[in-house]
């Protein structure tokens, strides 16, 4: 078997949590198709077949993430912001090519702009490909819901309404009028659903693909299987607080959803984020990411400060770096403390709308002292420096 099995019984709380929870844990590095796994495939089907309710969590959006030469590797980027630029189609089939960021879009490229070579192919897959596959395999069409058509409460909770209401259903049955009052009048779905895609017609899918959007349940809808298609995509992230956010992530959804069945897709299946999520178990999750935190300086063990500079002019944005860096380490000796860290690196995303971007990451004990002084002396908003004083990650 390529999955393990996690069962968890689980005490009866004031959330009527179901008593009983299987987490599947599949292995993706060894299967043959990089994105749905053969559990993951027979238990739609399976579902399917049961006229049961299936979320797909899918943490790209659109078409792909982009595309890439199968010769030579190269991925286009945005020339305003140092991203891939997303691939998506929209509602009459056609194709487009468009930053997610500064959303300047481009023509679709037939050819490798650096070697010329005619081999190139879609990256990853978002919503809008995940629904295609199940189109193509299922004959089913799944509902796409992502953040720009439904977001907020009040509009998920009347498009669901308007999906699974039909005479007879349990969630019908059973919802009381001030319940049905509070979502609204069903001639009120027509403006929240009005820009999803064309699938979104079919108000009686089964499937659900949805981002994190989701991840705190609705009162009185309740999926019969959940399923992560890469569970660890959040671990790629290169920052001290990736580990966390994922843990919580699968961990809060495994406990605030009513939903029994889980499948859990992971190309890191011994990562302990993953893990200990599967698991239930934050007491061993922290006692791995805090010796982590600890022997690299991160909070809550020390203090972490990021200090952000702009600029359009590349060049430009280097010396400025550059020359505070140094005030800083010289700073730093003239004070005598030789417990904090100082270092200049690019964040996540080092060029957005247009403008290049660098930090400078300060940690360590006393740091707050030390910034105290620093502030005012280098006089670092007036040079164009953005301070997060008390930093929560370095990218």
């Amino acid at each position: 078997m390529n999955y393990e099995r996690f069962q968890h019984q689980l005490p009866i709380t004031n959330n009527q949590l179901p008593l009983e929870k299987s987490i599947f844990l599949v292995n993706m590095t060894q299967e043959l198709n990089p994105y749905f796994s053969q559990l993951t495939l027979r238990g739609i089907e399976k579902y399917l077949r049961q006229g049961k309710k299936i979320w797909i969590l899918v943490n790209k959006k659109w078409y792909s993430n982009g595309i890439i030469c199968q010769t030579c590797g190269h991925i286009p980027q945005c020339k305003k912001c140092s991203v891939s630029i997303s691939y998506h189609k929209i509602s009459s089939g056609e194709t487009i090519w468009l930053c997610h960021l500064c959303k300047t879009q481009y023509t679709v490229p037939t050819s490798c702009s650096q070697c010329g070579s005619s081999k190139v192919k879609e990256f990853w897959i978002g919503t809008q490909k995940v629904a295609e596959f199940l189109k193509s395999e299922f004959a089913v069409d799944a509902l796409i819901i992502e953040s720009e058509s439904v977001n907020s409460p009040n509009k998920i909770c009347r498009l669901l309404w308007k999906i699974w209401k039909s005479p007879g259903s349990e969630i019908w049955e059973r919802a009381e009028e001030s319940d049905r009052s509070a979502v609204g009048d069903s001639s009120d779905v027509s403006d929240d659903i009005s820009d999803l895609s064309d699938n979104s017609a079919d108000l009686s899918a089964q499937i659900i693909i949805w981002t994190s959007l989701l991840a705190t349940p609705i009162k009185d809808y309740v999926f019969d299987l959940i399923i992560f298609l890469n569970a660890d995509l959040g671990l790629n992230i290169p920052d001290y607080t990736s580990a966390e956010k994922n843990f919580y992530f699968l961990y809060e959804t495994f406990m605030k959803h009513q939903t029994k069945h889980f499948i859990v897709q992971s190309f890191n299946p011994d990562h302990y984020s993953v893990r200990n999520a599967c698991k239930l178990d934050k007491k061993a999750f922290y006692e791995v990411d805090n010796v982590f935190r600890k022997e690299n300086n991160y909070p809550p063990f020390a203090e972490l400060c990021v200090i952000l500079y702009k600029n359009e002019i590349e060049e430009t944005m280097f010396t400025k770096v550059d020359l505070l860096h140094k005030e800083l380490l010289y700073l730093k000796e003239k004070y005598e403390l030789k417990d904090i860290e100082i270092y200049s690196t690019p964040p996540l995303i080092y060029k957005m709308f247009g403008k290049y971007r660098y930090n400078i990451i300060l940690k360590g004990p006393g740091l707050k002292h030390f910034m105290d002084i620093v502030y005012p002396k280098l006089r670092l908003a007036a040079k164009g420096f953005k301070v997060d004083w008390m930093a929560e990650s370095i990218v």
